[in-house]
């Protein structure tokens, strides 16, 4: 997506490629990919009961685990950084600028995207394993369906849940603040907390007209909106080392917990888009401000950094 302002693309450019620096080789971002393998659980012919049973039959297992990680979705996913919209303007420039610098500078920063993913697609690959091949059987028992129309119909459904529950580029799963020059600078990093809000609001709207299971849709509100941010923020934090030694004192303990939350509500603000990014800004500028007052000696010039 390009401006008509070439000033404007060379910003974008720039922001583009600032991001891509923090990503290169970034291991903390590849394993936080990895909590998104039950985006694949439901209530029905994949409910915790019967992708544990999936799971136990490891030799089918595997072998749906290879299929889909080789599949023409993630290998296509995987080369074309198909993960957010900053990543797939990286991966185009490489592959199609007529500039030879910037085409080199945008090949090398996305060849170090290749820890993120990897784990993008282990994620979906081993979360789906269970949902493919319980669905293909669903299809088989219930509906009637051959073999062949199974597979097809399952792998259709398979990549539509990867493309909801995971970070995507696709036109539709982008929002128009998120496509626009504002977006790509205020909204970067924002794609997952943007798209689980869509399926947190779409579960909403569904619960209080009737639609779909009830079981389904609180399910997601639950786990979209509490569970798997926390869970995300947890790991962000390092808070699984709460549990172990007894180096941290109380008062950081306290400070990590509040940290979560904060980082919780953060994410959620975020996904709201532009006008709830400004909300996040302010309310940390706020606190900053605050924590800094109850020193013995505040100093304010930093507090004017987290503005920016």
């Amino acid at each position: 997506i390009l401006s008509n302002s070439r000033l404007t693309n060379n910003v974008l450019d720039y922001i583009n490629n600032s991001q891509g620096v923090i990503m290169f080789l970034n291991m903390r971002s590849a394993v936080l990919q990895g909590i998104s393998n039950i985006n694949f659980l439901n209530w029905s012919f994949n409910n915790p009961l019967k992708a544990g049973i999936a799971f136990a039959n490891q030799g089918q297992y595997w072998k749906d685990f290879m299929m889909l990680m080789n599949s023409d979705y993630l290998v296509d996913r995987r080369q074309g950084l198909r993960i957010n919209i900053n990543e797939a303007e990286i991966a185009n420039a490489a592959a199609t600028s007529k500039n030879k610098a910037k085409a080199a500078v945008s090949w090398i920063i996305q060849k170090g995207y290749a820890p993120t993913t990897f784990m993008d697609s282990f994620a979906i690959a081993s979360g789906g394993a269970t949902f493919y091949r319980n669905r293909v059987n669903d299809l088989m028992k219930n509906e009637g369906l051959s073999e062949e129309a199974a597979n097809q119909k399952a792998m259709e459904e398979f990549r539509e849940i990867a493309e909801k529950t995971q970070q995507s580029s696709r036109p539709d799963k982008i929002s128009a603040q998120q496509a626009g020059d504002l977006g790509r600078i205020v909204l970067a990093f924002a794609n997952t907390p943007m798209q689980y809000n869509r399926l947190i609001n779409k579960a909403t709207l569904d619960l209080v007209n009737g639609r779909g299971d009830y079981k389904s849709n609180i399910s997601k509100i639950i786990y979209y909106g509490v569970v798997q941010n926390l869970i995300f923020n947890s790991l962000q934090q390092a808070a699984f080392a709460l549990g172990f030694g007894d180096d941290e004192t109380d008062e950081e303990k306290e400070k990590k917990y509040l940290d979560i939350l904060n980082g919780s509500l953060d994410s959620i603000l975020r996904g709201t888009g532009v006008g709830g990014t400004a909300i996040y800004a302010l309310k940390n500028v706020i606190m900053d401000v605050y924590e800094r007052s109850e020193r013995s000696r505040p100093e304010y010039v930093d507090a004017v950094w987290e503005v920016a």
